[in-house]
């Protein structure tokens, strides 16, 4: 896929005339008849054209004309008006989109367009571009190109936005200022039937690395367990809020059940950010955990400081944090701070990099496990993720078959932080009863002390199974449902 921004400079001499900015760019794809196609998405910005005034407001045109060469052979064209949303006043012009889907063979062709202001003709945006396409059904595993998207929602009705029973609207630049805070993004891969075999266990893979040292960035990355087939999709997204500005690439990877990588794929893209990691040592000029606190000025930092501290706390623990947020001095915060800190080192380790190191981890929780805006560290996913740590496996499971949404989390060997306990081999289940939101409860647990439900498969199917009898603790089986096998082989 490739993103350009085109401007067309005011013609000759007329000066009064403003540039069209538009955003383009495009994507290659397949259908599961081995027939290629090539999707564009184009966005306009409202202030670069002419709001005309109509009944109910203002509103722009454009004109839109496409040529697709295959040499010298027109192949495809066309040639259409575009309307932008109605504005209700000047100062608010609203951007728009088009998407264009056009059925190609495999070949090299040149795309050329041209985008035209319908209310000044002399406004004009041209751009040309070569396209190769290169898709078929031979012993190898192919991608689409990454669709990155502004969001994405349940199709009631099928149109050019549906992919896979999802609208998906397009974001056409590869640029993530502060305001933009979640990547989004669909793909498809390609003949793992043939490869793999029909229904073979498959893992889509995806993180984000730097882009200059090719590092993973920490908490930024997942995974969806799938069986193959002619067209797999995946459509993900991250909460990149706490992703320092810099250049970074958005890798997708195929593994098949060797954890072989079968295909890969990167996308780059740039971010601007207040956002930075808390290294161990980065703070040179604290030498002890009581300077560190002391220059804290704000009192709802430290009311934070204390807030996060109840997911790694035991009862008692937490009935004196909320006798130090009512009161609110922060003075006795500082205290309370300094002695839970030391308490937790136990003369083994620095408390202060003991700190550096926990609340490292609640900013990559609220960053990754937010709930609307409930911080990470109050949500369920946050709290577990706290007390006991990074899971071994986490398996998200955004569009199963008959399913809410849901998480599996595997770890291998645990602590828990609040009861000083070890556990071995233990699960946790979560999900999404909402589906529009992140919001993610939790229904079952393996561990001693948490939530255990036996009828936690049947809660995850009640949008599409009712079940009275009380005594049945399994669900129906539904093609493309795979909630046993998740929860059983995670990886």
């Amino acid at each position: 896929m490739r993103y350009f921004l085109f401007l067309i400079a005011a013609l000759f001499f007329k000066p009064v005339f403003a540039n069209i900015t538009v955003y383009f760019n495009y994507g290659v794809f397949n259908t599961t008849n081995s027939k290629p196609y090539l999707e564009t998405y184009l966005t306009v910005s409202g202030s670069s054209v002419k709001f005309l005034p109509i009944n109910t407001g203002l509103q722009a045109s454009v004109n839109i004309s496409w040529k697709i060469l295959k040499g010298k052979e027109v192949v495809r064209e066309s040639n259409y008006n575009l309307m932008s949303p109605i504005a209700s006043d000047s100062l608010h012009l609203p951007s728009f989109i088009d998407n264009q889907r056009f059925s190609l063979d495999n070949g090299q062709y040149v795309l050329e367009l041209i985008v035209t202001d319908n209310a000044d003709k002399e406004r004009k945006s041209t751009h040309s571009e070569k396209i190769n396409i290169s898709l078929s059904r031979d012993k190898k595993v192919y991608n689409s190109d990454i669709q990155i998207l502004e969001s994405f929602t349940k199709s009631t009705t099928q149109s050019v936005l549906t992919k896979n029973g999802y609208d998906l609207i397009p974001y056409n630049i590869n640029y993530f200022p502060k305001k933009q805070n979640a990547l989004k993004f669909y793909v498809e891969t390609y003949n793992l039937d043939t490869v793999l075999g029909k229904s073979s266990k498959f893992v889509y893979s995806y993180y984000i690395e730097n882009n200059e040292n090719l590092q993973k960035q920490m908490g930024l990355s997942g995974f969806q367990k799938q069986n193959a087939g002619k067209i797999n999709p995946l459509l993900a997204q991250f909460d990149i809020t706490q992703l320092p500005s810099g250049n970074y690439n958005l890798v997708i990877e195929v593994k098949d059940s060797l954890n072989k990588i079968q295909s890969q794929k990167k996308w780059f893209f740039q971010r601007q950010s207040d956002a930075r990691s808390i290294a161990l040592n980065e703070n040179t000029n604290f030498k002890t955990l009581e300077e560190f606190f002391n220059a804290v000025q704000s009192t709802d930092s430290l009311k934070e400081f204390v807030e996060c501290l109840w997911p790694v706390s035991g009862f008692k623990e937490r009935d004196w944090q909320q006798v130090q947020l009512k009161r609110k001095e922060p003075n006795l915060m500082r205290s309370y701070l300094v002695g839970y800190w030391k308490e937790q080192s136990a003369d083994t380790t620095d408390p202060l990099q003991l700190w550096y190191t926990y609340y490292k981890q609640v900013l990559q929780t609220n960053a990754l496990l937010k709930c609307g805006k409930q911080k990470g560290y109050f949500t369920d996913r946050g709290r577990v993720y706290l007390q006991y740590g990074k899971p071994d496996q986490r398996n998200q499971v955004n569009s199963e078959a008959d399913t809410y949404p849901y998480e599996i989390w595997h770890y291998y060997r645990i602590y828990d932080k609040a009861t000083k306990r070890f556990f071995t081999n233990k699960r946790f289940v979560f999900a999404n009863f909402a589906i529009a939101d992140d919001c993610y409860k939790l229904i079952h647990s393996e561990v001693r002390g948490e939530l255990y439900d036996e009828r936690w498969k049947l809660r995850l199917v009640k949008r599409t199974e009712q079940e009275p009898n009380l005594d049945k603790t399994e669900h129906k089986e539904y093609f493309g449902n795979s909630i046993n096998e998740n929860f059983n082989t995670p990886r």
